[in-house]
């Protein structure tokens, strides 16, 4: 494994060579026959490079950082396998490569292998992001993620076959087999592209170095297919070696993707918000384009008739974005919806105590301060303190998980013992507060609650009767009251009720 040191000469070093063939080759610094051979070579040792490359760093990584690597070797291995045959037709049998010809299948056997690989590296996604509930993927969020590389694909090819393919597969009249090979390039190259974009969106990819660096080795091989269509669609007569400068420089950057040492990612929030942008965005941009360019047509009156290609593309992007609005709208319901759930439970969180569900002592003095209120109008209340007896020593003796079950079945007794309009909260520790309003005796329900703890569970309990209002009573004036009971209660031997007068 490389350090970061080494890394870094080693990708100067390779990019550099690269380079300089393909300025060697493109600025008639050699020419001639020389220039070809060289062009064709340096793709060829640069495939090679690649292949050897993922396959020689694979033999020390583990799960998907290994398994990717393989993957791409392979099909760096196909493409130059491609490359030997078309090199072996210029400069062993120095005539034009036909099409299709076995060099295309080589070339094109990268791209099954490149969709693997990009997906491993997809998979291999870190979970802990706080947040978790935007992250959550809904069938819905899958069907727009797939209806935005439909988007992508379909304008961007129907760009291409508008500009520059469709003019080159009409010329030559092909084949069905020499027209299958002239749209795969393109297509295959959008697919890809479209995939690295997506993952390159999505902050949880753990190997984001080598999906960069992966991403624009396969960009550099798709500017160099789109370039060498374009030539041959304006019937150039020959392809200058610089055209060919992504075939050399871009297996170059796919072995230093498999070289790039693994270090930690850590985004700032711009960048993470770039990123999010660019995902938001991808599927309208080239729709945009594609869209301009047709305006553009009609208005310098390019009215030839659309084709077969262009009719089912565009109607397929059409298709596309009305699901793709549909299926938002659908994914931003559902969105709200959780959101609400998370924003009451948030809420209910606050209000209550974690252990027992009841009310914590936040809400209860809310509603104490609402029953004054409701009192001041003449409405009775009555306000109950309840305390365990010893319950530091059931901590002490049996452990805090058995406590714990104490207290939940205290709370669970208490709530049966009021009705469902009466608050019933934990004040902390071992102290539970009940109030009930409307209730001229709130006494009986504390005799209710001793008898229902039973001789299994001794509490205290202070009891205040608010029947007659007081403009100088306040709701802390009222809890000191209880709260004197109690400890009256406690000092009388505890397991009783005292009633503050």
């Amino acid at each position: 494994m490389l350090g970061t040191r080494r890394f870094g000469i080693t990708a100067a070093l390779a990019l550099a060579i690269a380079t300089a063939a393909s300025v060697a080759a493109g600025f008639d610094l050699v020419t001639g026959a020389a220039a070809v051979a060289l062009d064709d070579l340096a793709q060829l040792a640069t495939g090679l490079f690649a292949t050897g490359s993922c396959w020689w760093t694979a033999r020390r990584r583990q799960g998907p950082d290994r398994v990717w690597r393989i993957v791409m070797g392979l099909g760096m291995f196909g493409w130059s396998v491609g490359q030997s045959l078309w090199t072996w037709y210029q400069l062993v049998e120095q005539r034009a490569v036909p099409s299709p010809s076995p060099a295309d299948a080589g070339y094109l056997s990268i791209v099954p292998f490149a969709f693997v690989a990009l997906l491993v590296i997809g998979s291999h996604r870190r979970s802990d992001t706080p947040d978790a509930l935007l992250d959550r993927r809904s069938r819905s969020a899958r069907l727009v993620l797939l209806l935005d590389g439909l988007i992508v694909v379909g304008s961007l090819f129907l760009l291409t076959w508008t500009t520059s393919l469709g003019s080159l597969v009409q010329a030559g009249n092909p084949s069905t087999a020499a027209f299958l090979v002239a749209i795969a390039y393109p297509l295959t190259d959008l697919v890809l592209l479209v995939i690295v974009v997506v993952l390159g969106a999505d902050r949880k990819v753990v190997l984001r170095p080598q999906l960069r660096l992966l991403g624009l080795g396969l960009v550099g091989l798709a500017a160099s297919d789109s370039a060498f269509a374009y030539l041959v669609s304006v019937q150039a007569p020959e392809v200058p070696p610089l055209a060919n400068a992504g075939f050399v420089i871009g297996p170059v950057l796919i072995a230093l993707a498999a070289l790039v040492p693994s270090t930690p990612h850590t985004a700032g929030a711009r960048a993470a918000r770039s990123r999010q942008w660019a995902y938001l965005l991808m599927p309208y941009v080239p729709l945009l384009v594609s869209t301009v360019l047709v305006l553009r047509r009609t208005a310098i009156g390019d009215l030839a008739p659309l084709d077969a290609v262009e009719i089912g593309c565009g109607f397929t992007v059409f298709v596309a974005v009305i699901l793709r609005q549909l299926a938002t709208i659908v994914d931003n319901a559902k969105l709200a919806a959780m959101l609400r759930e998370s924003e009451h439970w948030l809420v209910h969180q606050a209000q209550h105590d974690a252990l027992t569900g009841l009310a914590n002592r936040a809400l209860f003095e809310r509603r104490l301060d609402e029953a004054m209120a409701s009192h001041h109008g003449g409405r009775p209340f009555g306000l109950l303190f309840v305390d365990l007896d010893d319950f530091k020593a059931v901590n002490d003796v049996s452990g805090h998980a058995h406590g714990d079950a104490v207290l939940e079945r205290v709370a669970r007794r208490l709530r049966e013992c009021v009705r469902d309009t009466d608050v019933v909260a934990r004040l902390g520790g071992d102290e539970f507060g009940v109030l009930v309003e409307g209730v001229d005796e709130p006494e009986k329900v504390a005799f209710r609650i001793l008898d229902s703890l039973g001789e299994e569970i001794s509490a205290s309990v202070g009891v205040v009767v608010c029947a007659d209002p007081d403009p100088e009573e306040t709701a802390q004036s009222v809890l000191r009251r209880a709260d004197k009971a109690m400890y009256q209660a406690k000092r009388g031997g505890g397991r009783g009720l005292v009633i503050h007068p």
